[in-house]
């Protein structure tokens, strides 16, 4: 079968020789062609094959004559074919070959054939990468006769299915779960694998290691996660006071006040180091008893104790000093003469302690370029139980302060990557406005540094704050906002 189809193709181009004449001209494409396949067979490389007809024909192929094709095709189909110049018997010398203006001998690599996407669905929603280097993101709503027709922000685009890349990825949870599979739909939170065991929904934050494979290209892991969504790094506080997310485990946190450690996921405990170095020990625990996470939104619930065990007690005189009253009936706070000190029977140090129970929600935008989300919580401490003693004359006014407490709904939006929106309205019956100077003068200038314990400042029962919070990264983030202390710190180590 093989020497009929090859007699065909010698007599075929035998008679293209003809249709152009006999003179003897250069040989055809069809002849090289064919003497290049046939000395294949044979088991010739293309730089056998031009060293054997140097050799034996004195010229390289392409030099030769169409006669010269002719005659070789004939003998490469002949019962005695050549072989190629390593299989040969006999030895030959072989002389310098003559430099001859020709086409490269050597041809390079055929490239590596793209693998085409081979489950294309209605209702994928992913980024398409496209033969020809297009990527598109979007939604197939319709497929008819292998067209893809993709919904994108830029309108409807019908795009063949041999011109979409396979999109398949090797995805390592934090357990070390594994999946493989073509990605059949990617948020900015979750992405959903096909594995031969049925649709795995993967959300983002559990990933521990990726490779993908674009049309059987592989992208790396360090290559991709410079433009995988991550979360924003979690925040335990909005303009001081707490949310009920932890940080996660055996994470250290550091801020302009406080210095903290995350136990496990739920568990951690941070401490004012402030007052620790003033001889105030203290401890911060909190719990989230209740935490609910899907792919978009994160909800939890947390309950949290400030524990402090040498407490100057001059700061909640300071803070409540409207209900401390002379017998006179004039406060403390209305005596702007008198220094705190002054209505304490004595220097108070003691064992201080404050509760909290606090709701907060946190959902993704719908853009995929952050989240927002929002904080309720309520706070009271030990006042309600013991007061400090006060000199004689002056006395606490329980009556009208009931039981202490601070109520506050906040809320956190992400402006861009890097910038973040705080706001927060509270309700507080021992808070305090006050200038920028008049923090200052309390927080260095009077005889206790360091120390809030002035009774200067405009009662407000409720009152609002907004700020923002710039990420250098994503550990280290600066906050500044329009109440006291004004300036906020947030530094994450992980993993220590």
């Amino acid at each position: 079968m093989k020497v009929t189809i090859y007699l065909m193709l010698g007599i075929s181009i035998s008679m293209s020789g003809l249709a152009y004449g006999q003179q003897e001209e250069g040989i055809l494409p069809a002849q090289a062609k064919a003497i290049r396949s046939l000395a294949r067979e044979q088991g010739f490389t293309l730089v056998q094959l031009n060293t054997y007809l140097t050799t034996e024909w004195g010229a390289p192929l392409y030099s030769l004559s169409r006669e010269d094709g002719a005659e070789l095709i004939r003998l490469f189909q002949s019962d005695n074919p050549p072989a190629p110049p390593a299989q040969r018997t006999a030895t030959v010398t072989i002389p310098e070959p003559t430099p001859v203006s020709a086409p490269r001998q050597e041809e390079p690599p055929p490239p590596i054939e793209p693998i085409l996407a081979e489950i294309l669905e209605v209702g994928m929603s992913k980024r398409f990468h496209l033969v020809d280097g297009n990527l598109i993101q979007g939604t197939i709503v319709r497929k008819e006769d292998d067209v893809c027709h993709i919904e994108t922000i830029d309108g409807l685009l019908k795009i063949p299915a041999e011109k979409i890349l396979a999109e398949t990825a090797h995805i390592t949870k934090k357990n070390d779960t594994r999946y493989v599979g073509p990605v059949m739909k990617e948020t900015p939170e979750e992405i959903l694998l096909r594995s031969p065991y049925g649709d795995v929904v993967i959300s983002k934050k559990d990933i521990k290691d990726m490779d993908r494979y674009h049309g059987g290209r592989k992208v790396r892991w360090a290559e991709e996660r410079r433009t995988f969504y991550r979360g924003e790094a979690v925040l335990t506080d909005v303009l001081m006071d707490p949310t009920a997310f932890p940080l996660p485990a055996n994470t250290v946190y550091l801020s302009g006040l406080s210095l903290g450690y995350a136990f496990t996921d739920r568990f951690m405990v941070r401490s004012s180091f402030g007052s620790d170095f003033t001889g105030d020990l203290n401890l911060h625990p909190m719990f989230q008893f209740y935490s609910r996470e899907t792919g978009v939104s994160e909800v939890g619930a947390a309950i949290g104790f400030h524990m402090f065990n040498h407490h100057p007690m001059e700061t909640l005189v300071a803070k409540y000093a409207k209900y401390v009253m002379h017998t006179s009936g004039v406060s403390l706070h209305d005596s702007l003469d008198l220094d705190v000190n002054e209505v304490m029977l004595e220097d108070q140090q003691d064992f201080y302690w404050e509760t909290y129970l606090v709701l907060s929600s946190r959902r993704s935008l719908a853009t995929g370029r952050g989240k927002m989300g929002w904080h309720l919580g309520i706070k009271t401490n030990s006042l309600i139980l013991s007061q400090p003693a006060l000199a004689s004359g002056y006395s606490w006014d329980m009556e009208s302060l009931v039981v202490p407490f601070h109520a506050w709904a906040a809320f956190e939006y992400d402006l861009s990557k890097r910038l973040k929106l705080q706001m927060k309205m509270w309700a507080d019956n021992g808070h305090k406005f006050r200038t920028v100077s008049q923090t200052i003068d309390d927080y260095l200038a009077d005889g206790t540094a360091f120390v809030l314990d002035s009774p200067s400042g405009e009662y407000r029962m409720v009152d609002f704050d907004f700020g923002f919070l710039y990420a250098f990264g994503e550990t280290l983030r600066l906050g500044l906002h329009f109440q006291e202390p004004y300036l906020l710190l947030y530094w994450e180590f992980y993993e220590l």
